[in-house]
């Protein structure tokens, strides 16, 4: 049987493992930008323990206040650098439900769909500027049946996890591709 969908093959950071009747896709979060991240939330906060050590000390309140708006950025900083180190996601596919689960480390996003009403899968690409230039992720949607948008799974880096991911998952739920309105191709 021909067919005109090109073959896609199993991208860095993912791993497909079968368990009974339940396909997995378990992403690693890691990535050489993990580290920088971690080396710079290491000096922001020890910068902002400095900081914070300084104002209580010298009674320096608004200095103080000031300062835990930044501290609290240093803390979101490092805890998201360890998540990038050590979580992983876990897509899976059972006979009812796509489900999406991060873990070690709680992270927003676990989502649980009925396989029944998915009615097709897409990528999108999303485009941030700022100052500082620009940065591009993806992210995998899911259209249900009655023709409701539902993100899957966002801020992939690599535009062929984004289409494996979707593709695996298609193939799983015997859905035949289609063409959707802003899909990254």
């Amino acid at each position: 049987m021909a067919t005109d969908a090109p073959l896609v093959p199993l991208p860095g950071n993912l791993n497909v493992v079968y368990d009974r009747d339940t396909m997995i896709i378990r992403r690693k979060w890691f990535s050489f930008m993990a580290v920088f991240l971690a080396f710079f939330a290491l000096f922001w906060n020890g910068f902002m323990i400095v900081w914070m050590t300084m104002a209580i000390s010298s009674g320096v309140w608004i200095m103080a206040a000031f300062g835990c708006i930044h501290a609290a950025v240093g803390i979101c900083m490092a805890y998201f650098a360890v998540a990038s180190f050590v979580n992983k996601t876990d897509i899976s596919v059972d006979p009812n439900y796509l489900k999406v689960r991060h873990y070690p480390l709680p992270w927003k996003g676990a989502t649980e769909i009925r396989v029944h009403s998915i009615k097709q899968l897409y990528c999108k690409e999303k485009i941030s500027r700022s100052k500082n230039g620009v940065n591009v992720t993806y992210q995998v949607n899911v259209i249900t049946e009655d023709n409701r948008e539902q993100k899957l799974l966002s801020g992939l880096q690599d535009s062929s996890q984004a289409h494996y991911i979707e593709k695996e998952i298609e193939a799983v739920l015997g859905i035949q591709n289609q063409a959707v309105s802003g899909e990254f191709r």
